[in-house]
């Protein structure tokens, strides 16, 4: 889905060169890992962590 959008912004610039300044640089981020913390009051938070595979994400709980 992101690459679709992306094609598709890069063909309006082509169509519309004056759309986006000369110095526009497009930046893509594919990360390996995803780390997230579920914050408590109590301060017992949840830790999980994502790792990208082949066959797609795979998650581990890190605590508790």
């Amino acid at each position: 889905m992101r690459d679709a959008a992306v094609r598709r912004s890069l063909a309006r610039v082509e169509r519309e060169p004056d759309l986006a300044p000369p110095g526009w640089t497009l930046h893509s981020v594919r990360p390996q890992t995803v780390e997230f913390w579920q914050g408590d009051k109590q301060r017992n938070h949840a830790r999980s962590n994502y790792r990208a595979t082949d066959a797609g994400w795979e998650g581990e709980l890190l605590w508790p």
